[in-house]
């Protein structure tokens, strides 16, 4: 751009030295006049040139005023094309009317156009007032010029007075376009307006007085053609390219405001242009017999542009009227289609207007509202707040947003109010403007959410569930006091860390899997996993995870609840170590049924051999080797009967001091001299019911383990007191029932157990001896023994710390029995009464048989229930006795022995069986006025027990002595 300006400025300043040189070389020469000539047609070229150039370096208004400057010059150029070309070259006459003539004053109607220029103007399109306008110039101009300068009459009668009235004119419409510029820009309150009227009001000044200087020559009659009187031109022109040259906009990017006419300088503004008509039409009156067909043209022109002129200003008018009307119902639309009370108050807070939803609000209409103040609308003491508010917005002269409160018939109203100063066309504040909304609603659910959201901050703070809030990248960012108590942590010392602190270290990459799960909501919403307390305790923990979504999807967070459950899992883990021990001691019981089944038959043949064996055979060991693998065989047999809980107890009320003491002397025997033996009876221990065979085979089984567990001597202590189990202890202790209860503890200094090992030591075949050292159901009857007699039993071991068995049994308020011996029968007794024996085993069926034939009784054998029966109608009056299996298929042997009673109700009955159920037993205890004979059997406890039953009196209770 600098480059530019400095050659056009160059450029200008080489014109005019040009024309310097002509003039004092050829000085009054016709080569001095020609040359000189052009040389100011070219300057006004070079002019018109560099105007364009600025225009296009301007912003709007600047740029359309330097268009038409540049047109104007262009008509300058012609005009001296023309001047050069008639004067020069066809010496015309003075009198004749040239083209230049026309252009004398012509040449700056576009400049002069620049007048009506408006910062309001588009900067693109056609205006079509401004047409008019420069038509309407046009036409004042010529009309001028033809009826002052141009008559040709005067011309042919008087050349020097037309010449000097050529003078007089040029000097004043230069002076007055001069000075009309200037004024214009000491009007205009735009920089780039004053600076561009300025510029041009210089020109024209400098323009006039130079031009003129040669005019009034050309009148005086002393022009010289050739001489310095030819170059003012030039230099204009080029002054006027040096002006445009170094033109810079004052606010080229920065728009400015620009202030509203006055309504009488709009309406001035637009209907002065009318005038133009008349002073053209008076003008060429004066020359319409000489230039009739010019004064036509120039007044119909002038009527037609102000015509046409009347007929935009109309249509703007119109236009600017259905816009208003649109605006008005727009404004309307606005202010009555929302529901906030919009409203303009007086300064003395007198309603001016207000729209239908504030006349709603005030419970009153439009009507109503309109020209009353806030004392009477509201209660007085309320009006005068809300006064007193609206005069301290209009004194500070800014807009402010508030609530307020309206009271109204009686009903209290919370409104969000805006209001400002309302201010007239010249800034002065004239009232207030208003917009007011009614958030009564919203406070009060503003109020209820905040009474929510204490309500879940106090349920945050105070559930016993601990809750733990994350961000998007899992860190700790809510931290309720719950979570202190169960992990121990504090809220300052977990807020922004991860959850790496709480969890063990080979569980942190499976936490990890499980947040990013939860994060893109694919799972891991629930839990269970071990956790790390501040303490160092590892506790198992319950998390239920919700991911933090809203309304978007957008996940913010998660949120947990941790629930501790250590105690819960230790109790699930109980609850399975009972359940595998009743699954183990079913299977226990339901082999024990079927090895009983044929231990009897091997114990019954062996002992047929021995009896009928030689006293000096060599067979007669071998059979007793297989009596003896028979016994021990059915021992175990009722060792897993004692496990699953399935033998037939005969409990009695029992003191265990006298059980623990009764065993004392046997104890010491068999447990050896390195072992001392301590035993510690309870003072006055209460008693319990039990079966005192049982709890000897207890104590004996545990002794002899504590005696295996100190291989290198120690101490066996045998203990009983009377304890009261409370609610806390029996919820560590699950199934455990609080009560009164006897303890029975068995304590050794031995090698102790692991945690896993004492997992396992109730479990039938589970030992840690060595192979060939135990057959591992030792402990698993104690258990089965304890359990069936309505106790509990815990063992309390640590490695090389030794072991403590503690039995708890139910306390009963009742004398303890003495125990005595049951007297056994002598020799082998025979009979000859008719027996029924139903027997589904068919080896047992035919051994029992034979026996019992052999001692000279009638046998009925069958080996289902469904032939017992049909045997018994057919035989129903010679049967005595029904010797029947407990378990059979189809009907048990309870069922069976009723239906035979039906047929004889005088046969008595014998249960036989390996394996009890609840059809003879409740609660490991035969059901009173029952016989029964627990299998495996001898043959002579057989025989002696079939005697026994068909001997007893008919008032002898049955099943008081069950072997």
């Amino acid at each position: 751009m600098f480059k530019h300006r400095t050659s056009a400025i160059t450029a200008a300043a080489t014109l005019v030295a040009v024309h310097v040189v002509l003039v004092t070389v050829r000085h009054g020469t016709q080569f001095a006049s020609l040359w000189g000539n052009w040389t100011g047609a070219v300057s006004a070229l070079l002019a018109a040139a560099v105007c364009w150039s600025a225009a296009r370096r301007s912003d709007s208004f600047a740029r359309r005023g330097w268009r038409l400057v540049s047109l104007s010059l262009v008509l300058a150029f012609l005009n001296q094309f023309a001047y050069t070309y008639y004067f020069d070259y066809l010496h015309a006459p003075s009198a004749a009317l040239w083209p230049s003539d026309i252009l004398v004053f012509f040449w700056a109607v576009p400049a002069m156009m620049t007048f009506f220029l408006s910062p309001r103007d588009p900067s693109s399109g056609v205006r079509w007032l401004r047409v008019c306008d420069f038509v309407q110039v046009c036409t004042l101009v010529l009309a001028l010029e033809l009826s002052l300068l141009y008559i040709p009459s005067r011309w042919q009668s008087s050349e020097p007075v037309m010449f000097v009235r050529t003078f007089h004119v040029a000097l004043l419409f230069f002076g007055v376009l001069a000075l009309a510029f200037l004024i214009r820009g000491l009007l205009t309150p735009l920089r780039t307006a004053r600076a561009f009227f300025f510029r041009l009001a210089a020109f024209f000044f400098v323009f006039g007085i130079t031009t003129n200087t040669t005019r009034y020559a050309i009148a005086a009659g002393t022009y010289q053609q050739g001489t310095w009187l030819d170059l003012p031109w030039t230099v204009s022109y080029c002054l006027l390219a040096a002006i445009a040259a170094t033109w810079a906009d004052p606010a080229p990017h920065k728009p400015e405001s620009v202030e509203p006419w006055s309504p009488t300088m709009q309406l001035l503004a637009q209907f002065s242009p009318l005038l133009i008509p008349a002073i053209v039409f008076s003008l060429v009156l004066r020359i319409a017999q000489e230039q009739f067909l010019w004064s036509a043209f120039l007044v119909t022109v002038s009527f037609a542009a102000a015509s046409a002129r009347l007929f935009v200003v109309q249509s703007q008018l119109l236009y600017s009227s259905q816009e208003l009307q649109k605006n008005l119902s727009l404004l309307r639309g606005i202010t009555e289609g929302t529901t906030d009370s919009i409203f303009v108050k007086d300064l003395r807070g007198r309603y001016l207007m207000i729209n239908s939803a504030g006349a709603r609000l005030l419970g009153r209409t439009i009507e109503e509202v309109i020209g009353k103040d806030d004392a009477e609308l509201f209660t007085p003491e309320n009006g005068r707040e809300i006064m007193a508010a609206d005069r301290k917005v209009v004194d500070s002269g800014k807009t402010q947003t508030y609530e307020e409160v309206g009271i109204s018939a009686g009903v209290a109203r919370t409104y969000l109010s805006t209001k400002g100063p309302h201010r007239d066309s010249n800034g002065e504040i004239i009232g207030l403007l208003g917009i007011c909304r009614d958030i009564t609603d919203r406070k009060r659910a503003e109020e209820e959410f905040r009474q929510s959201q204490q309500k879940l901050r106090i349920h945050f703070e105070h559930t016993p569930l601990a809750v733990v809030e994350w961000d998007t990248q899992l860190r700790i960012t809510e931290w309720s006091s719950s979570a202190e108590r169960v992990f121990g942590y504090s809220r300052n010392e977990v807020l922004g860390r991860d959850a790496s602190f709480l969890v063990p270290s080979a569980l942190r990459e499976h936490i990890d899997r499980i947040g990013q799960e939860i994060l893109n909501q694919e799972g891991g919403t629930r839990s269970t996993n071990d956790n790390l307390t501040k303490d160092g305790r590892t506790i198992s923990c319950e998390w239920y995870n919700t991911p933090l979504v809203d309304e978007s999807g957008q996940v913010l967070g998660v949120a947990s609840l941790v629930q501790d459950v250590t105690e819960r899992v230790a109790l699930e883990e109980r609850l399975r170590q009972s359940q595998k021990m009743e699954a183990v001691g079913r299977l226990a019981g339901g082999v024990a049924h079927d090895f009983n089944n044929l231990l009897t038959v091997i114990m019954g043949y062996s002992q047929i051999l021995t009896d009928g064996l030689p006293g000096a055979s060599r067979l007669k060991d071998a059979t007793t080797q297989i009596r003896s693998a028979a016994d021990r065989a059915a021992g175990i047999t009722r060792q897993l009967l004692a496990f699953s809980r399935k033998q037939v107890l005969s409990p009695r009320v029992i003191d265990l001091n006298d059980v623990m003491l009764n065993l004392d002397t046997m104890l010491r025997r068999l447990i050896g001299e390195d072992v001392e033996v301590l035993t510690v009876p309870g003072r006055d221990l209460g008693a319990v019911r039990a079966d005192p065979g049982q709890i000897e085979q207890v104590i004996m089984n545990l002794a002899l383990n504590a005696r295996d567990a100190m291989p290198n001597g120690g101490k066996l202590t045998l203990e009983t007191e009377n304890t009261e189990l409370d609610a806390s202890y029996a919820s560590e202790h699950e199934p455990l029932q609080p009560g009164r209860y006897v303890m029975l503890a068995v304590s050794d200094t031995g090698t102790g157990m692991s945690p896993d090992t004492q997992t396992h030591i109730f479990e039938p075949f589970f030992t840690t001896k060595e192979v060939g050292k135990g057959t591992g159901l030792g402990l698993s009857m104690v258990y089965g023994i304890v359990k069936q007699s309505g106790g509990y039993i815990w063992v309390y071991s640590e490695p090389d710390r030794g072991s403590t068995f503690k039995i708890y049994l139910p306390r009963v308020d009742q004398p303890a029995e003495t125990v005595g011996v049951e007297p056994r029968p002598a020799g082998v007794q025979r009979g000859t009464e008719t027996i029924l024996l139903v027997e589904d085993d068919a080896q047992l069926r035919q051994l029992t048989s034979s026996v019992l034939a052999h001692c000279g009784y009638k046998v009925l054998t069958a080996g289902s229930t469904e032939e017992g029966l049909a045997l018994c109608r057919e035989n129903h009056r010679d049967i005595r006795l029904l010797v029947t299996d407990v378990i059979m298929p189809s009907m048990n042997g309870r069922q069976l022995a009723e239906q035979v009673k039906l047929i004889s109700p005088s046969t008595r009955v014998l249960y036989v069986s390996g394996y009890t159920s609840n059809a003879i037993v409740h609660y490991g205890v035969l059901d009173p006025g029952l016989w029964f004979l627990p299998k495996p059997f001898s043959l002579s406890a057989l025989i002696a027990k079939v005697r026994e039953v068909l001997d007893a009196g008919h008032d002898t209770p049955q099943g008081e002595h069950p072997q």
